[in-house]
Formats: structure tokens, C-alpha cells, sequence
């Protein structure tokens, strides 16, 4: 398993690894288009904010590649790194963009990733 979700939304990964993260309670109304950022402590976004089509079903899945994943670095002094994430639904007809608060009902919790340097280069090296 390339990345470990807690029960609160928070991921766990290793640079450089890929995976899926599955998005559920979508509504199935339209064919919402959903977004998902990555930020450093600064805000700063990281890579390319990716979306999916919802097309009207209650969940998407983002596969984020390797190449997507080692954006997120490691100092070298350092034992891990924390990136935080957010998702939007966006309904462009309607006028509509909700963030997803995930397992929570505080709108000022954040959504972590941690990760982990890599351990082998693989493919890309």
C-alpha cells in the first residue's frame, strides 16, 4: 500500500511513491468537477492542482503519480515533512465551489500529508 489514510483524512506517503485517494459523498446531482492542492507551511501550492470529473457519481478517485509525489521534498536534516491538502466541488453552471471539510465539522481543521524521504530511486533515477 503506497499511502496510509487515517481516519481524519490525514495521508501518509514516501517522495516519489504513487497512489490513489478516493473521495467519497460527492452528490450525484451534476458532474461536479473536484480539485485537489497540495500546500507547503507557507501556502505556497505545490505541483499542478489536479481534477477529476465527478460525473455525477458519489465519489472520484485522484491518482497521484511518482512524479506528482517527489514534488513534495524531504530536507535532508529531516526525518519527514508535512504538506497539507484541500479539495473543492465545483459546479461551474451553478455558481457553486465548496471546500470539503473531510471527517470533521470544524472548518479550520487541515488536512496533513506527511512524508517520508524516499528509500530506493526506481524507475525515474
Amino acid at each position: 500500500m503506497a499511502f496510509q489514510i487515517d481516519e481524519k483524512g490525514n495521508i501518509s506517503l514516501i517522495q516519489g511513491d504513487s497512489g490513489t485517494l478516493v473521495v467519497e459523498g460527492i452528490s450525484t446531482d451534476t458532474n461536479y468537477k473536484v480539485y485537489f492542492s497540495v500546500r507547503d507551511k507557507n501556502r505556497n501550492t505545490i505541483g499542478d492542482e489536479l481534477f477529476v470529473n465527478s460525473n455525477n457519481s458519489s465519489f472520484v478517485v485522484f491518482k497521484l503519480t511518482g512524479d506528482y509525489t517527489d514534488l513534495l521534498k524531504v530536507n535532508k536534516n529531516e526525518c519527514f515533512a508535512i504538506y497539507y491538502y484541500g479539495i473543492k466541488v465545483c459546479d461551474a453552471n451553478n455558481n457553486i465551489e465548496d471546500t470539503l471539510i473531510l471527517d470533521s465539522e470544524d472548518i479550520s481543521s487541515v488536512n496533513t500529508i506527511t512524508v517520508y524521504p524516499k528509500k530506493v530511486e526506481g524507475i525515474h533515477g
